[in-house]
């Protein structure tokens, strides 16, 4: 049997999230993965949190966010695409986005880069930061959705139940996933749009 290691263990703590839900991630399920006693794991993860985190940092390893000089926009296109790939790639275990923040320098560094891509081009740093919050904030909530889809647990609302004559632009609005890719790409065009016509401030 191979070495008992953290990155074993964090492997099959996303393999079980994937496959079982994001509920399934306890030391205990962990442990009956590899084959262990639940003991072994503690000298690599003590705890249900630093699971958490560790599958966190896996997925952004995995993700391959930017982390070189960047254009601005150009990070904010590459962040959201890699984030909204790695939900489709591990449904499950993307729930550890979002409970956990980001911890580590590996983790950390594309929002480096974002910092000094902003400040670059004008932004003051509380605009830098306000702006790369909220890229993450669309990031995790279009990952949700693109999680959502790949498990084939998208929650609609029933339009077909509704009057025609009344709601007719609503039933008009297709739901399929290229529906749902539009609007992903929309609200991260919109985005930018937003962040370009904020003028330079000081600070």
């Amino acid at each position: 049997m191979p070495a008992l290691t953290r990155e074993r263990i964090l492997q099959a703590a996303v393999r079980l999230a994937d496959r079982d839900g994001p509920d399934a991630v306890t030391l205990r399920r962990i442990a009956g993965e590899l084959g262990v006693h639940v003991t072994s794991l503690y000298n690599h993860v003590p705890t249900r949190d630093a699971v958490t985190d560790g599958i966190v940092e896996l997925l952004l390893d995995e993700a391959k966010l930017p982390t070189g000089p960047v254009a601005w926009d150009d990070w904010v296109r590459q962040f959201t695409d890699a984030i909204v790939a790695i939900a489709a790639t591990h449904p499950g275990a993307f729930h550890a986005l979002q409970q956990r923040p980001v911890q580590g320098a590996r983790a950390t560094a594309s929002f480096e880069v974002a910092l000094a891509a902003f400040g670059s081009a004008g932004f003051s740093n509380a605009d830098a930061f306000a702006a790369v919050k909220a890229t993450s904030y669309l990031a995790l909530m279009i990952g949700t959705e693109s999680s959502m889809v790949a498990r084939g647990d998208m929650l609609e609302t029933h339009v077909h139940q509704l009057p025609a004559e009344s709601f007719p632009l609503v039933r008009s609005i297709p739901t399929d996933v290229s529906n749902y890719e539009y609007v992903w790409a929309f609200s991260v065009d919109t985005l930018i749009a937003g962040l370009r016509s904020r003028p330079p401030q000081s600070g």
